[in-house]
Formats: structure tokens, C-alpha cells, sequence
């Protein structure tokens, strides 16, 4: 079977100096322990892996597709969706809907016509390329930061994806050095 695979860390090349990562203190100690070495070898030995991280799911679904094509994976339709019952007091008390939110944001609206962070509709975040730093900027600074604050923003997004949620110190080190 066809393995689909990513090693993470390829970002370290993305500084100047030597970056530690992963909770077990990982460090590359040579060109063929960095990720990029490693993505080069699986490549090599007949892994399907991407040229970056981003394409990863577009090659997970190439391969899919290949598979389906190729009559190694047979699809079967899915189940009928059950019918949601309209009575809502009897379907809150099965569990099947939740209680409504007891809070309004301030910050996000999406009473109008169109979706709104801090007053700047979800258009104008597209059309201004406000990037995933200008939604951050508006959602939890309630204003836009200067750019150089939001490039930020997304430079601590990219270290941390590549890290994962239990390495909080190693994280933290890398900002505060970049800081």
C-alpha cells in the first residue's frame, strides 16, 4: 500500500541559527538529520511526499484518487442522513441539539448581511490579503496591527504547527529569541 508521508521541521532552515525541536530536545546534527534530508529519503524509498507541507493534503488526495481509479479502493455510498426531529425541547433532551450560547462576542458579528472582525467585513480581510496575522490582529487586539506585527503573529503560527501542542518551552525559547 502506497504511504503518504511529511517530516516536520522543515522550517528550521528558515533561520539563522541552529533550532532545537520536539519535546525530546530533537536537533539535527548534520545534513542528513534535517527534515528535508529525511523527506528526501522517504522520496527516494517510494514514499508519496510533498515538495512542502502545504501540499500535503492535495497529495493525500491524489493518491486517494489514483487508488479508486486503479480499483484498489472500491467506495461505497454513504448511509441516508437521518431527519433532525423539529420538535426542539424533545430533541434537547436527547442530546441531539445544543443549548443555544449564553455570550455575544464584541468582536466577531454575524448579524448582518456579511461576517464581521472588529467592524472589518470578511470581504474587505480578503481583499486587503489581511492574512491569518490581520484576523488574529482584529480578533484578539481588536484592531489591525502594523504589518510587521502581524508577519509576526504568523512566523509564532508556523514555529508552533510545527511543534504541536506539548512543546510549550521549546516554543517559547524560539519567540523570545526572535522577539
Amino acid at each position: 500500500k502506497p504511504i503518504v508521508a511529511w517530516c516536520v521541521g522543515t522550517c528550521a532552515s528558515c533561520f539563522a541559527t541552529e533550532v532545537q525541536f520536539g519535546h525530546a530536545g530533537a536537533q539535527a546534527r548534520g545534513d542528513t538529520e534535517t527534515a528535508a534530508a529525511k523527506n528526501k529519503a522517504m522520496k527516494e524509498a517510494g514514499f508519496h511526499v510533498p515538495d512542502s507541507f502545504d501540499k500535503l493534503p492535495e497529495m493525500i488526495g491524489n493518491v486517494y484518487t489514483q487508488m479508486v481509479q486503479e480499483g484498489e479502493i472500491v467506495e461505497t455510498p454513504e448511509g441516508e442522513t437521518p431527519v433532525v426531529p423539529m420538535d426542539y425541547t424533545w430533541a434537547k433532551k436527547l442530546g441531539m441539539v445544543r443549548k443555544p450560547a449564553n455570550f455575544i462576542s464584541s468582536i466577531a458579528d454575524d448579524r448582518g448581511e456579511e461576517l464581521k472582525y472588529c467592524g472589518v467585513t470578511i470581504t474587505d480581510v480578503f481583499d486587503k490579503e489581511m492574512g491569518i496575522g490581520g484576523v488574529l490582529s482584529l480578533l484578539w487586539f481588536r484592531r489591525q496591527l502594523p504589518r510587521e506585527c502581524t508577519k509576526f503573529i504568523e512566523m509564532i503560527l508556523m514555529v508552533t504547527a510545527d511543534h504541536g501542542p506539548a512543546v510549550s518551552g521549546a516554543h517559547n525559547a524560539i519567540v523570545t529569541a526572535r522577539a
